[in-house]
């Protein structure tokens, strides 16, 4: 969400989110308003506060923050507990200019849970926890890339209780597109770290949305490329083992007729009986 103050002149990055109570009433068809939104905003920083997206950015590497910008979100929900991945795109102060400096990009991890609302007004989603992952928090764990950042998507909670994220990267030495790929991060315990995937998809695919397969404990990654069509991976183990589905899934296209990528993925999943 974007807030903002001073008759509109400056902005502030915010998680918008409502608590929705299915009941079988609701008209499906009602259009969600902006005054149902329940915002908290992650750029400023209150004296003394702790766990701010500003505030964790910095200590996460990112030198003189100056502006925080949080995109392409994806949740998970394990419980009454909720977690969201985005994308920070951060703007550092050059130094000795005070001018503003370049976009460093890195990923914000925010948990949340289900709670009383204060105002009394039944119950609502309070983020807490916020912290600020850097991509340099995963070289050690894959070489090949240069940068990490948020992809949107779906997340997944898998049976084991382990937390699946989709996240996208960017190869060292490669141009913008065709160096971008589609891999995971995932963690058994979030409060002990998160550990990225060595597999990853086919360079130009990004977009990506992740589902467990039931029949035999897989996880599905579909993906859009630059070539217009959706390639869809098996990651048989969450590190080495990806293979496209070309058996699972054997064809799957977002836009036949133009060559066009950047147009988000998306799964739904039903058990046919």
């Amino acid at each position: 969400a974007l807030c903002t103050k001073n008759g509109g002149k400056d902005g502030l990055t915010g998680i918008a989110s409502e608590l929705l109570s299915l009941t079988g009433e609701q008209d499906t068809k009602e259009e969600l308003g902006t005054n149902q939104l329940k915002t908290q905003v992650l750029e400023e920083c209150p004296s003394g506060a702790e766990n701010c997206a500003s505030q964790n950015a910095a200590r996460a590497g990112f030198q003189g923050v100056r502006e925080v910008l949080v995109a392409r979100p994806t949740t998970v929900v394990n419980g009454t507990d909720i977690y969201m991945l985005a994308g920070i795109y951060s703007r550092g102060v050059t130094a000795g200019t005070g001018e503003s400096g370049k976009y460093e990009l890195g990923i914000l991890l925010a948990g949340g849970n289900v709670s009383d609302d204060k105002g009394g007004s039944g119950k609502r989603i309070y983020w807490n926890g916020i912290d600020a992952l850097q991509s340099s928090l995963f070289e050690t764990q894959n070489h090949s890339l240069e940068v990490l950042f948020g992809s949107g998507g779906s997340g997944v909670k898998l049976k084991d209780g382990t937390l699946v994220f989709p996240v996208e990267g960017r190869k060292k030495g490669t141009r913008r597109a065709k160096g971008t790929v589609s891999l995971i991060i995932y963690s058994s315990e979030v409060t002990k770290g998160w550990t990225l995937s060595k597999g990853m998809s086919d360079g130009g695919c990004s977009d990506p949305s992740v589902v467990e397969w039931e029949k035999d404990g897989k996880l599905i990654m579909m993906t859009a490329c630059d070539d217009g069509r959706r390639r869809v991976y098996e990651i048989g183990d969450k590190e080495k083992s990806w293979t496209e589905a070309l058996g699972t899934l054997s064809r799957v296209w977002g836009n036949p007729t133009e060559n066009e990528r950047g147009v988000g993925s998306g799964f739904i999943t039903a058990r046919i009986e």
